[in-house]
């Protein structure tokens, strides 16, 4: 007992350590994590500081899971599927403690982190608080430092397009996720009209007619124009 509680305190102390420092993921060199080399479940983004895919191990049935109840120790494991961490045994026995949640998706969970942490005290320099949408996934426009940038759908990053945090009133980023969506679909011949952070212009053109758009790209009144007179727009 005297072992577990000093364990216990152990994990504590270096959870309070844990720092993500500003552009951390520079930092760092990702191991490849596929199906092929992790005997068990790929987490997302669940590695260090959400930088790198993690790789959760299975514990088989009747083995020792002491670990999983360690307060803030990063998990890299977890019971089989069909059974649970005994609190009593600290083995994985079978069936299930209670009904397993539906797993949040990515940016509620990274939100979930870093409200708990927030919370907690635990100084998480320079990490970034996400914004999500009503789907619990990345909103288009992310923050962290003195910079806004866009992002996919996932929150991996869209090179090209940021502005200062104290610039970004403006900025949805919603021409630069539509863009990149529309690229990774393969189709061609639809044109977007991006601003440098990454928003849509004042106007839109499909095919040789442009008129006026909103933040979404969508047209804005009967106003057109021939796309070599789109200056001639009262937008």
């Amino acid at each position: 007992m005297k072992t577990l509680i000093v364990i216990l305190l152990f994990a504590v102390s270096s959870q309070a350590m844990i720092q993500c420092p500003q552009n951390a993921c520079m930092l760092v060199r990702c191991a490849a994590v596929t199906e092929t080399n992790c005997l068990g479940r790929i987490s997302k983004n669940g590695g260090y500081c959400g930088c790198c895919d993690a790789c959760i191990q299975h514990i088989a049935e009747g083995q020792s899971c002491v670990n999983l109840l360690l307060l803030g120790a990063p998990s890299t494991a977890e019971c089989e599927p069909g059974t649970h961490c005994d609190s009593k045994t600290f083995t994985c026995v079978h069936g299930n403690a209670v009904a397993a949640p539906e797993p949040l998706p990515s940016c509620q969970s990274e939100l979930q982190t870093y409200l708990g942490n927030q919370q907690n005290g635990v100084p998480l320099l320079g990490a970034r608080k996400p914004v999500c949408d009503t789907n619990g996934m990345y909103s288009p426009k992310q923050c962290s430092g003195s910079q806004c940038y866009c992002v996919k759908k996932d929150g991996s990053k869209i090179d090209g397009y940021t502005a200062n945090v104290w610039e970004s009133s403006g900025q949805t980023c919603q021409c630069a996720r539509d863009l990149t969506e529309y690229m990774a679909s393969g189709l061609i011949g639809k044109l977007f009209y991006c601003t440098n952070d990454g928003s849509y212009q004042k106007y839109k053109c499909v095919g040789s007619v442009c008129f006026c758009s909103d933040s979404n790209g969508n047209q804005l009144g009967l106003q057109t124009a021939p796309i070599g007179q789109v200056q001639s727009l009262k937008c």
